[in-house]
């Protein structure tokens, strides 16, 4: 954590609200009744606030505040990104296949993904490695009706060297290979620990996934691979 950053979660505590509303209210006070001699008190008033701002922040209730206020931050932003997988499922689970491998296929994942995202919202935590795999499942099935759209157009007009459509047993098989990952990450990140220890998996899991994103080359490579892979299928 950058050294201003505890500062800056102060500035939002309830602690801090609780000495700049009124140290507000004081100088406005004495802008308007002590006019002509307003600018001694208001300095006395900045001057106190400074001091005692600067104070409560290194104090032992300070540092609560300062965790409070992060704990908060991170469970925002762990509830945002239980949303986008939400959603994500959400788009899988409309999508009409027309494979009844593909389709048995699906029903496992979506129920393994939703009891997943269902102890996400209750443990308040989530698995990188399983919302990895949700993508992979939307990239699959889009891969698979985007060759099968392809292989209709050229039947339906009879082009030559039409390809023939993507494997469904392969593909149905990947998306159930993604579906036992993810229960597998459910009893390992989220029911397989104490809290303790699970937010330490986080916190490791997350800083694995910052690398990554800060090397976008890297993930958006193995992204393409993995599209051509399942094209190539």
């Amino acid at each position: 954590m950058p050294i201003q950053r505890p500062f800056l979660l102060y500035l939002r505590s309830r602690l801090h609200l609780a000495l700049a509303l009124p140290a507000a209210g004081l100088i406005v006070l004495s802008a308007l009744f002590l006019r002509p001699y307003a600018l001694v008190p208001i300095l006395v008033i900045l001057a106190v606030y400074v001091v005692l701002t600067g104070t409560l922040c290194f104090t032992r209730r300070g540092a609560r505040e300062v965790v409070q206020e992060s704990d908060q931050d991170r469970q925002k932003k762990i509830r945002q990104k239980i949303a986008r997988y939400e959603q994500l499922r959400e788009r899988i689970s409309v999508l009409r296949l027309g494979n009844e491998q593909m389709a048995r296929a699906l029903e496992l994942f979506l129920q393994e993904s939703g009891s997943y995202l269902e102890k996400c919202r209750e443990l308040g935590a989530y698995s990188p490695l399983a919302n990895e795999r949700i993508e992979r499942v939307l990239d699959i099935c889009q891969v698979f009706l985007g060759e099968k759209d392809e292989e209709a157009t050229g039947r339906r007009y009879g082009l030559p060297g039409t390809p023939e459509g993507a494997p469904a047993e392969s593909l149905a098989k990947d998306i159930m290979d993604c579906a036992g990952v993810i229960r597998q990450r459910v009893t390992e990140d989220l029911l397989g620990t104490s809290v303790k220890e699970r937010l330490q998996i986080m916190k490791e899991l997350d800083a694995t996934e910052s690398d990554e994103k800060a090397s976008g080359k890297i993930a958006s490579d193995r992204k393409a691979s993995d599209k051509k892979a399942l094209e190539d299928k």
